[in-house]
């Protein structure tokens, strides 16, 4: 038993100071469904932990719950080799591998990636912003209708909190059923929630980071809503809508891609 228990301990520290993958802990991973774009990963083992999602020479990290929570993350960079990734910090900015998991991900819709709940569009039936999503667009026919009554929703009936930015905690993630409560929040708040009631109609939509300069918003978060129509994702600016509605009543809920910088979507 000693001797398998000193075995097991060589290779995760092996794995983790030649920056190797490694098999012990792959029981964090849940890919049942990697088919739909959405990998699921548990852990407990406290302190500040971190995912990073990699795809050739693109990656994306976040910050994960250590409380044994499960958490879903996105596959959005298309079809192909992944490398899933699990480290736990130590000390100061230093983290050390816990583990790691290839994935072989082959999505026959790609849009389903957009319809999933994950860590930072975080839904289900039971949620109250899905519920009021419901009752918006129960008598409304067509994927882009809802999302033009729902856009209607959100830039009525939300206010921006210019205090809630400089008091955000590392590592925020929104709370959808808590921005539709209080009816105000930031921008990744609006387009969390945004994301979220469309994603539960069956419209496929991203939440997108990035920059606005025309908007002069500096970094910001807003959304690209697919048109199944058109075939084509239209850019969604909440955020922004919610600020002019009241001066412009004729606001256009569609924006101009030209205005928009995209760093990272989700």
């Amino acid at each position: 038993m000693r001797v398998r228990l000193l075995l097991a301990v060589l290779l995760v520290m092996i794995g983790v100071f030649a920056g190797t993958s490694v098999v012990y802990g792959a029981e964090y991973f849940d890919n049942k469904d990697i088919g739909r774009g959405v990998i699921h990963i548990t852990y407990d083992g406290g302190g500040k932990t971190k995912v990073i999602i990699q795809k050739d020479d693109k990656k994306y990290t976040y910050d994960i719950n250590s409380a044994g929570k499960k958490e879903s993350f996105p596959l959005q960079l298309g079809n192909g080799d992944y490398k899933v990734s699990l480290y736990q910090n130590t000390t100061g900015n230093s983290y050390k591998l816990i583990a790691s998991k290839n994935l072989n991900v082959k999505i026959s819709n790609p849009d389903s990636v957009y319809l999933t709940s994950t860590q930072n569009i975080d839904w289900n039936v039971d949620s109250k912003a899905v519920k009021k999503a419901v009752e918006l667009t129960k008598d409304v026919d067509g994927l882009d209708k809802k999302a033009k009554v729902l856009w209607d929703f959100m830039v009525n009936n939300n206010a921006y909190d210019y205090d809630k930015l400089s008091k955000l905690p590392n590592g925020y993630i929104p709370v959808i059923d808590q921005t539709l409560a209080e009816k105000k929040g930031i921008c990744y708040d609006f387009s969390s929630l945004y994301a979220a009631m469309l994603r539960s109609q069956g419209t496929p939509a991203k939440l997108v980071k990035g920059y606005a300069p025309k908007n002069a918003v500096g970094y910001h978060a807003w959304n690209e809503v697919y048109d199944a129509e058109k075939k084509e994702w239209l850019i969604i600016d909440t955020t922004y809508d919610v600020q002019v509605i009241k001066k412009n009543p004729k606001t256009s809920m569609t924006k101009n891609a030209a205005d928009f910088n995209k760093v990272y979507e989700y």
